[in-house]
């Protein structure tokens, strides 16, 4: 008895020896190759080293799933078409129309840099563009049908916290009044002549129906734009090259 006892535990060793090397090694080869699991013996080693193996598997499988998903989001090479296109699917090269009544804002723009600046639950597009010479910013969301097209201002004079009331240029008797502000996380995508950071104030002046200035605050930095507020309708996208 004592002989027949040694000669099967040393057999249920060699298995287990057996099973141990064979998970160790698809461990090693990540999970591609097929998995030679142990017999059922229910000793604890064993479900250990397949566990470890199913996560392995598992975490490759959701990598993949994740970078499938990132490439969908962004458009991958798949042909994109002019009426599937909104403003939160913009991208640098594609072309901006706006027929509007008023020639300093109409035209057909390309798109040279991006924002998108979330704020709660709204994401705010701000496309910087230009058509020959003529530099423009539209600026729309999903979310809202009043959209605005202005132009830069550089010679503002301003810096840190804008006031309730600004005149955008010296030789401009008009004033804007505060109309709404706020605070937003943005991400930045091309030629957009902001400064790196995460964070920007935003502020909307008003004065008249549609006269606007729109302000973005980054640190002590003041960025400005002055134009006309837009009916949504009155814009159309179409994909670049």
């Amino acid at each position: 008895m004592t002989i027949a006892g040694a000669f099967w535990v040393g057999v249920l060793a060699a298995r287990r020896l057996r099973d141990w090397g064979d998970n160790s090694r698809a461990l090693e080869q990540g999970g591609d190759a097929p998995l030679a699991l142990a017999a059922a013996s229910g000793a604890p080693s064993e479900n250990v080293s397949v566990k470890k193996v199913r996560a392995r598997v598992a975490e490759r499988l959701q990598a993949s799933l994740e970078n499938d998903r990132g490439m969908v989001a962004a458009g991958g090479n798949a042909p994109r078409a002019a009426e599937d296109l909104d403003i939160e699917g913009l991208r640098v090269g594609d072309v901006v129309l706006i027929e509007a009544s008023d020639s300093q804002v109409e035209g057909d723009f390309v798109i040279e840099g991006i924002l998108r600046l979330r704020e709660g639950g709204t994401t705010t597009v701000v496309a910087i563009m230009a058509d020959g010479e003529r530099k423009r910013w539209l600026i729309g969301s999903r979310e809202t049908d009043d959209w605005f097209a202005v132009e830069p201002v550089l010679d503002h004079g301003l810096a840190g916290e804008p006031a309730r009331n600004v005149q955008p240029r010296p030789d401009h008797p008009r004033v804007y009044a505060l109309a709404r502000r706020g605070q937003a996380s943005v991400a930045a995508l091309g030629s957009h002549g902001r400064p790196a950071g995460s964070r920007v104030g935003t502020y909307v002046y008003r004065a008249g129906a549609r006269d606007v200035v729109w302000i973005e605050r980054w640190g002590t930095q003041i960025i400005m734009g002055e134009g006309l507020s837009l009916a949504r309708h009155a814009v159309s996208f179409l994909p670049g090259s």
